[in-house]
């Protein structure tokens, strides 16, 4: 069974990069302006302020800037195998968690703001 789940990564990831390339660089893009959103309202409130709730935990044990930085590398990665595994679905993977980490990096800083 594990020979057919690292076959299948292995023959998905040829050329994944070419393909994928644009997806892969504005998903990166949209986990830098959460993290530094992110980064930027820890900083001022502390990690307790932060939703999710491992970031919150990783942020505690190692900081607001270098946890912070460690689950953005898990996010990535995370984002990038199964993009690679579930590659018929990859530019909807990547679509959607960008969207989403855009999302996260407006409401850090303006969306927080809003009273309802």
């Amino acid at each position: 069974m594990n020979n057919r789940v690292f076959t299948k990564f292995r023959k998905n990831s040829d050329g994944f990069w070419d393909k994928y390339r644009w997806f892969i660089i504005i998903f990166l893009l949209a986990l830098f302006c959460d993290a530094v959103s992110t980064i930027r309202f820890m900083l001022q409130d502390g990690a307790d302020m932060e939703l999710h709730f491992a970031i919150r935990v990783v942020s505690k044990i190692f900081g607001p800037i270098l946890g912070l930085l460690i689950a953005v590398a898990a996010k990535m990665l995370a984002a990038m195998f199964v993009a690679i595994y579930c590659r018929r679905f990859a530019a909807y993977i990547f679509l959607v968690a960008t969207i989403i980490s855009f999302w996260a990096a407006w409401y850090n800083i303006w969306g927080i703001k809003i009273q309802l």
